[in-house]
Order: C-alpha cells, then structure tokens, then sequence
C-alpha cells in the first residue's frame, strides 16, 4: 500500500511504518492482544492534529478519537524513568485503556527493543496494580466546617494531590493528616 501511495492517500498524512512494526512487537512482547486504533496511532498520529484528521476522514468513533488524541498527546511524556510511584500515579490519572496506550506507543517509539524489561514493567503495571479510589468526599471538609464553595473545591484538589504523593494510602490516620492539612491550607 505505501509503495503505490494507497496508504498515504487512505489516511491523508505521512505513515509511520516503523513506528507501527514496532507497535505490533511490543504488544506482542507483553502478550497484549492487536488493538487496530493503538495501531492505527501507531501508523499515524504524532502529534493531536493528526488524529482529528483521521477522525474526520475515517469517520471514526468519539471514543477511538479519543484514544488517538490522547496517544498524541501523551506518548512523548511517559518513561520507565518514572519509578513505580510515578507511574502509579500517571495511571491514576490517565486509567488503564490509555496508559497502556501511552507506554506502548512510547515503547515503540522509544530506542528500546521489544525485550527493554523496564518498558515491560512499565506497559504492564495495570496488570499488576489497581488504581484505587480517591477516598475522601466533600464530607469529611464539610465535617470540619467547610462550607460548599470555590475553597471546599481547593481543599479536595489539595487532598487528593497529597494523598497521590503520599502513595495512594488508606489508613484513618494518614487519611486525617491529609484531611487536616488540607483544610489548613485552604483556610489560609
């Protein structure tokens, strides 16, 4: 298809063929099934505009486009550099279906071969780990006399950043430490 100019046509930008031999190696090398929209970011999406036009010319679903904005996005900003607790909390944040897009669109653009074991452990962390559920509700603020209101929001934003920092814990007493400096600082 690239060498009669089909492929060039069929997705109306530049094909990246090695970036998409290499997608299908490292799925492969993690025993993840073939993904067609991981592939087809693979093939063609660098950077966040290549996939509103593969939205639009393939007409594809809200939720592929999705996942090819966010790979475009978000492929140059993930690294088995990150340690485990970074990357605990980068799926925290991005849940499992685009992390793994993220570190095997990385990986196979990365300068690792299909056996870099960090990449490994990296693309595989959501088999291994569950991201848990933020814990705190705007009761327990509201409980220590917030009111409802642009601070009470703060508060929470607050909460969950240090509890993210914190490792993700669920013991009463770490959960009140952060409680308590959370509302602190709010009020400040």
């Amino acid at each position: 298809m690239t060498d009669a100019g089909l492929l060039t046509r069929f997705i109306g930008g530049v094909p990246y063929l090695a970036s998409f031999a290499n997608m299908v190696k490292v799925e492969a090398a993690i025993g993840a099934p073939a993904d067609c929209v991981r592939r087809l970011g693979a093939l063609a999406v660098m950077v966040a505009e290549d996939a509103e036009r593969l939205w639009q010319k393939l007409r594809l679903a809200n939720d592929e486009h999705e996942r090819l904005v966010s790979m475009a996005e978000g492929w140059r900003r993930i690294s088995p550099g990150f340690g485990e607790a970074g990357a605990r909390a980068l799926l925290y944040r991005l849940k499992a279906q685009h992390f793994i897009d993220h570190a095997l669109l990385g990986w196979a653009r990365s300068q690792g071969s299909a056996h870099d074991e960090a990449w490994r452990a990296l693309a595989t962390l959501p088999a291994r780990w569950t991201a848990p559920v933020f814990p705190l509700k705007a009761a327990d603020f509201i409980q220590r006399g917030m009111e409802k209101g642009p601070a009470l929001g703060a508060a929470l934003a607050a909460a969950e950043k240090a509890w993210i920092a914190a490792g993700f814990p669920s013991d009463a007493a770490a959960l009140e430490r952060i409680v308590s400096h959370a509302t602190a600082t709010a009020r400040a």
